[in-house]
């Protein structure tokens, strides 16, 4: 009888573990889905700015610009490898629709995913040549890009 109770208490706390609410913390990612597009928008100011070597992380490139409306911002061009990547992280603010980042290769098409909030990306080159990385922004207002990209 007392092997049978044990058993039972056993399975009770089980249950009781199972059913337990836990709490669960994650943040929306942005850009499920990426585009490629080949199209220039003559509509968008095109800024170039420099870029800063974050001094945390040796490969780690700062992103901390404001963008302003119809305004596309972009850094200086780098070289890349087929098969390599670029990452990027950023938060965008305020939650915004049509804005994209993503990069661009000299003279061929561009990578990009449509992001309101979080970016959290991995893009792989194809195509070995210069590439930047770029924030299109036709949101109706001013917004401002904070985070890393690694080359």
């Amino acid at each position: 009888m007392r092997k049978i109770l044990i058993k039972a208490m056993a399975v009770a706390a089980a249950c009781t573990l199972i059913t337990a609410p836990m709490p669960v913390f994650a943040e929306e990612t942005d850009g499920e889905t990426e585009y490629f597009s080949m199209e220039e928008d003559p509509d968008v100011t095109v800024e170039t700015v420099d870029e800063v070597l974050m001094t945390t992380y040796s490969t780690a490139y700062a992103l901390n610009w404001s963008v302003g409306n119809n305004t596309s911002k972009q850094t200086r061009e780098f070289s890349k490898t087929s098969g390599s990547t670029v990452f990027i992280y950023a938060k965008i603010g305020p939650t915004v629709k049509n804005v994209t980042i993503g990069i661009k290769k000299t003279g061929g098409g561009k990578k990009y995913i449509n992001a309101t909030s979080i970016v959290n990306r991995t893009f792989k080159i194809t195509e070995a040549g210069k590439y930047r990385i770029f924030v299109n922004n036709k949101s109706g207002k001013t917004i401002t890009v904070k985070g890393n990209y690694r080359r």
